[in-house]
């Protein structure tokens, strides 16, 4: 698979976080097991086998994806859910093209092949293993969308970038420094 995935709308198998009532798998010729909350958690404290397989839901979606695989630390990618717009109302739709929706991020259609025409939802990152995702490309935000779309997610997740921001500035007057 390409390495150049962020930005992109790709399909991809999408499972929904473990909710309670818990069910672990138990094997092909058994019953799923149901698991109450402060047992799995007391395995995991205890040092003891706290790895599981839950039996959870997921569908075949499309996401947007945020993240380039990490070369070496592991292979999942991050990426947003899509709305489709016929879960929306003709103002909320509206809004979304105009990109006054700040927790909703406009797909164009023009640009996006999917069966209808979707939006981002800025507060629904997921994880999914690289080999969950689909080669093709459905559509690609430009560098532009991208920083968009990025400021969206830290203000919605309120991450503090000033010791970022304050980093830059001092590599960028070092620079100048040494020019």
């Amino acid at each position: 698979m390409s390495a150049a995935l962020a930005g992109s709308v790709r399909w991809a198998v999408v499972p929904y976080a473990p909710a309670a009532p818990f069910r672990l798998y138990a094997g092909p010729d058994y019953e799923p097991i149901a698991a109450p909350l402060d047992r799995l958690f007391a395995d995991g404290r205890a040092g003891g086998d706290s790895e599981y397989t839950f039996l959870t839901i997921g569908k075949a979606r499309p996401v947007l994806i945020l993240s380039d695989p990490p070369a070496r630390l592991h292979g999942e990618i991050t990426a947003l859910r899509l709305r489709r717009f016929s879960k929306l109302s003709a103002a909320e739709q509206a809004a979304v093209r105009q990109q006054r929706d700040p927790d909703l991020f406009h797909l164009p259609p023009s640009r996006f092949d999917l069966p209808e025409e979707n939006a981002a939802i800025v507060s629904a990152l997921v994880h999914i293993n690289l080999s969950a995702v689909e080669q093709r490309s459905c559509g690609q935000l430009n560098t532009e969308e991208m920083r968009v779309l990025g400021e969206r997610i830290i203000t919605f997740y309120g991450f503090d970038t000033r010791l970022l921001f304050e980093a830059y500035l001092r590599e960028m007057a070092a620079r100048r420094r040494e020019a």
